[in-house]
């Protein structure tokens, strides 16, 4: 080995090793810092201090009520808004008690409207047939047909694990939080009156060629509900929530006829130049069933969306020391 190759050697096991003591310097450095820093904290004069002081503590002890807005989400038949109102008393910051009532408003989705504007080839409006009667019940009555949400009313416990501040563009800052809640309550809709087709072609009021009409009953049923919400905090009194909710329950959502299992087929016959569908047994099932009743029922997730301005009572949040 050349004694240029030897130099060069060594110069790379040197740099190596100055590598790695200033690492080491650095390493040590910074280790004393730290050490010295957590000294300061130790003995210096915040030693035993809380980590905030003067907090203000936004809900302990106080009343928070205010205005509600939702809509259900993933709705099959009927849209629904939610008007309602929202109280609850803080017993700490971090822990809620309270209830929350909602008024529902009706509107027909797009499927709704597109099964009550349906014609056929002769341009009226379509009218049950013997094969899908009497899940449905015509054009002109499908939305009549379909459940109705009216109203929720819940009581329910709050957590609130988190608290911050959000900061927007670096210019305002809001106090937030974060909560879960749990509870229970009523779901009050309007459902199909249970009726029974038999041998006949009724079914209730309900006749097999469209006529007569659709009636639904008022009907309340439990439920339980939980979910999350964020508050943002304007000033000490007033803020402004958002709220995603499941409140879960058992209806015939679409009024059709859903029980029974597998075990009519309805096959196309022709007899004497006449075209007509008739049912044939094809296992020991007994769908569909002929009935609208209990058994018809689904469940249903209620999922929600809610926003709301709150308002804080008294005005004047209490500050820890």
């Amino acid at each position: 080995m050349s004694k240029s190759d030897t130099a060069r050697k060594g110069l790379g096991t040197m740099k190596r090793y100055i590598f790695v003591l200033a690492f080491a310097v650095v390493s040590v450095c910074t280790t004393a810092k730290t050490a010295t820093a957590q000294e300061i904290l130790l003995e210096g004069p915040l030693a035993g201090a809380p980590a905030v002081r003067k907090l203000v503590q936004y809900r302990e002890k106080r009343f928070s009520v205010g205005p509600q807005f939702g809509y259900t989400m993933l709705n099959e038949y009927m849209h629904n808004f939610m008007l309602g109102a929202k109280l609850d008393f803080n017993i700490f910051e971090w822990l809620s008690v309270g209830a929350v009532g909602y008024y529902v408003v009706n509107a027909p989705t797009k499927l709704t409207t597109h099964i009550s504007n349906s014609e056929d080839i002769a341009g009226d409006a379509t009218t049950p047939a013997d094969s899908n009667f009497p899940s449905y019940t015509g054009a002109a009555n499908f939305e009549e047909q379909v459940s109705h949400m009216k109203g929720m009313y819940l009581a329910q416990i709050g957590l609130i694990p988190l608290r911050g501040k959000l900061a927007l563009f670096e210019k305002l800052f809001l106090a937030i939080d974060g909560r879960i809640f749990l509870g229970g309550g009523i779901v009050h809709y309007e459902e199909r009156e249970f009726c029974s087709r038999g041998s006949g072609d009724s079914c209730g009021s309900m006749n097999l060629d469209g006529s007569g009409s659709v009636v639904r009953e008022s009907r309340i049923t439990g439920t339980f509900t939980f979910g999350i919400g964020f508050t943002a905090y304007f000033n000490e009194w007033i803020g402004l929530n958002f709220e995603y909710r499941l409140a879960p329950f058992k209806w015939n959502a679409g009024g059709t006829d859903e029980a029974g299992q597998a075990g009519t087929e309805w096959e196309l016959i022709e007899e004497d130049g006449v075209v007509f569908w008739d049912p044939v047994k094809k296992g020991s099932g007994d769908y569909p069933d002929g009935n609208i009743s209990e058994a018809d029922r689904k469940w249903n997730s209620n999922q929600s969306i809610a926003i709301g301005v709150i308002f804080h009572f008294p005005l004047e949040p209490t500050i820890a020391k």
